[in-house]
């Protein structure tokens, strides 16, 4: 992975003896911990989907900075951001950060619910939508076509959650959410079965073990300390699905490759409750330099 000016990279290492000071450090489960495979899972991965299962998964995903989910209320997708019918999603597409300093800005369309108002619009290009751009974990709502890319430019600008927002960027209201980690799973059908049809049944099992401990969130239930898990086009490597990013509000980012519902129990308890992952389904990973 790369080293960003503002995020330090993730060294994965076996023992506390091998750490160096200066490094930040993503902690393994230990041995003690929960085993990654657990048997009480309610689905299985179909038998005829092809997933490639030989290739070093760590350091399959290019390096990147933050992730902005435009809200369409769906799980699928027309093939690229520029072929929705969405206008958001092609202005977005074609978006380039004013801030030539940044490194790569993924933009995803996701099943984040957008106002109901996004729904009773016909014209295209009045449509207002919700942005929210993670790990910062900032949501702009009200945001049309003709703001798009100021409002993006805009969300990116903020380093940190603890920075001060402005109450509005052209007319879309900005807010901070207190999100304890949000998960992404890739379900874009449309560009490949494999994540289409594995993200109901990853999220199905996630927000089942979310719910053991109180923290499954929805689209009626906002309140802070929660984890809300939402659907996403197409992210790279559907070979690797389930391909699920998991976004920690103390800034890491972690993408995770080839997960099944079996694995969904221990992704809850270690690595979205202590931070702790498995690098045998470790993409890739970085820590915001907050």
């Amino acid at each position: 992975m790369g080293i960003f000016s503002s995020f330090k990279s993730l060294t994965i290492l076996s023992s506390a003896a091998d750490v160096d000071a200066e490094d930040y450090v993503l902690p393994m489960v230990p041995e003690d911990g929960c085993d990654l495979v657990c048997d009480t899972c309610t689905a299985k991965v179909p038998s005829t989907l092809k997933i490639e299962r030989e290739d070093r998964l760590w350091g399959t995903v290019r390096p990147w900075r933050y992730h902005i989910l435009i809200a369409t209320g769906k799980s699928d997708w027309a093939h690229g951001l520029g072929d929705e019918k969405s206008s958001l999603s092609v202005e977005l597409g074609a978006w380039s950060p004013a801030d030539k300093n940044l490194e790569r800005v993924m933009v995803s369309n996701s099943s984040l619910a957008p106002p109901q108002s996004y729904f009773e619009t016909a014209d295209r290009q009045s449509k207002k939508t919700t942005l929210l751009v993670l790990p910062t974990m900032v949501e702009a709502v009200g945001v049309s076509p003709s703001t798009a890319e100021s409002v993006a430019n805009g969300l990116v600008a903020v380093k940190k959650p603890t920075d001060p927002l402005p109450d509005s960027i052209d007319g879309a209201t900005l807010s901070h959410k207190g999100h304890l980690a949000v998960v992404l799973i890739c379900s874009h059908k449309t560009r490949d079965k494999r994540c289409g049809v594995l993200a109901p049944l990853l999220k199905k099992e996630l927000e089942m073990n979310l719910r053991e401990h109180g923290l499954i969130r929805d689209a009626t239930d906002d309140r802070p300390g929660g984890v809300p898990v939402y659907f996403v086009s197409h992210v790279g490597g559907h070979k690797y699905a389930g391909n699920v990013i998991i976004y920690m509000n103390t800034g890491e980012g972690i993408w995770l490759g080839r997960v099944e519902p079996k694995h969904c129990r221990a992704i809850v308890e270690e690595t979205i409750l202590k931070g702790r992952v498995y690098p045998e389904i470790m993409r890739g990973a970085f820590k915001s330099d907050w």
